[in-house]
């Protein structure tokens, strides 16, 4: 696990790729997803409310 946090520290694509696989796993969970502000506008909001 800190090999993981070490390498997505250092590699910020690393850290993008693991924020859509965690929305593919969301996504595979609803019926219907409806995106209102492009996938990057989603994954910037995603980060944000992970921050707070």
């Amino acid at each position: 696990l800190l090999n993981t946090a070490r390498v997505m520290a250092e590699n910020p694509v690393m850290l993008r790729l693991k924020e859509l696989e965690a929305l593919e796993t969301i996504a595979g969970k609803v019926e219907r997803l409806t995106v209102h502000n492009g996938t990057g506008g989603l994954l910037n909001d995603l980060v944000k409310l992970r921050d707070s």
